[in-house]
């Protein structure tokens, strides 16, 4: 995955949980996830409560121009797709995400998803 705060790559890690720093007045925070073949989905929690959950937007494989900015128009995305529980099997507990949290994905069972979420 690769993690963007307005736009701004945070970094990217496949498949190990990573703290990253998010700035404060961040507006939209994106995701772009790749399946690698095995468990796919994104899950993080966030140091002020928020989680990956429906509340997130998804869409499969067409990378839009902008899509990670906090000025691109997702009103037409759908929400992300709730796959799984922080906890559930196969992958079983990720420590240090909350227990809230979800793994989220887009429908269906695409190999690249783009997800958003509006926090201003």
């Amino acid at each position: 995955m690769e993690l963007f705060a307005d736009g701004v790559s945070l970094g990217r890690d496949w498949m190990s949980p990573t703290t990253y720093v998010i700035p404060r007045d961040t507006r939209v925070i994106s995701v772009e996830g790749i399946d690698k073949g095995s468990f796919f989905g994104i899950l993080g929690s966030f140091s002020n409560g928020m989680v990956t959950d429906a509340s997130w937007k998804c869409i499969p494989r067409i990378k839009y121009p902008g899509w990670n900015s906090p000025d691109f128009d997702d009103s037409n995305w759908p929400a992300a797709v709730e796959r799984a529980n922080q906890g559930d099997k196969p992958l079983g507990e990720i420590p240090g995400i909350a227990w809230t949290a979800k793994w989220i994905w887009s429908a269906g069972q695409p190999d690249l998803v783009y997800c958003r979420l509006r926090l201003q």
